[in-house]
């Protein structure tokens, strides 16, 4: 029980303990896999606001193997470009608000992972994968220093997520999300008359008559 382990682990203590070599996950490992994280999914439920976006468990166990291979990959450096790219493999399913919730159990802890992998030169594949999965799941990302162009507007579309994901960036003060007019606007009303009490520094976006951003703006945030 392998991977079950790992996810008790990570989540009740935020240490684990990968195996030494590449086995594969058996079927009743990955199935009580996707009992815990349901389990973990449903005890978020009073922290989230609005209609909550339904468990997807394909989504969720596919997110917790990355995860675990991924900082497998980072102790065992003996294995090379091949295997790193074979072991990451992407989600094939759609991204909706289902998905982004689910696979949030598990890569939540993507900047924890990012810090594990930080000695690895960043040209490194294992680290350019890790930064792929923090561009393409923003919901998660969120305080991690990445560059990339992030499509959040499932995020945004959907009341849970977006509350969920402004509520992030303030509490992270994450600069590199504040470049989108939406994401902007939700982060003045959340901070409301607080604003110099929760983030003293945030600047809103400007634009000028012709629409486009201010370069001082661009710079603030």
């Amino acid at each position: 029980m392998q991977l079950e382990q790992f996810i008790q682990d990570i989540i009740q203590q935020g240490k684990v303990i990968v195996a030494g070599q590449v086995i594969p996950f058996t079927q009743e490992d990955t199935q009580q896999t996707t009992e815990h994280l349901r389990a973990y999914y449903d005890n978020q439920l009073s922290e989230l606001t609005g209609p909550v976006p339904a468990f997807q468990p394909e989504a969720a166990v596919w997110a917790a193997i990355y995860l675990y291979r991924a900082v497998q990959l980072t102790v065992l450096r003996e294995l090379g470009e091949d295997a790193v790219n074979g072991l990451l493999t992407s989600f094939t399913g759609a991204v909706s608000p289902e998905t982004i919730l689910s696979v949030d159990l598990s890569f939540r802890y993507l900047p924890n992972l990012l810090g594990l992998a930080r000695g690895l030169a960043p040209e490194d594949v294992l680290v350019k994968q890790i930064q792929a999965a923090a561009i393409q799941w923003p919901f998660s990302s969120v305080g991690m220093k990445v560059t990339g162009e992030m499509n959040v507007e499932v995020i945004m579309n959907d009341a849970c997520l977006r509350r969920a994901y402004i509520d992030r960036i303030i509490e992270a003060r994450d600069r590199s999300r504040c470049n989108n007019d939406l994401v902007n606007e939700y982060i003045r009303e959340a901070l409301g008359d607080h604003g110099q009490t929760f983030w003293p520094d945030w600047i809103p976006l400007q634009k000028d008559l012709s629409g486009s951003q201010s370069q001082a703006d661009n710079a603030s945030c």
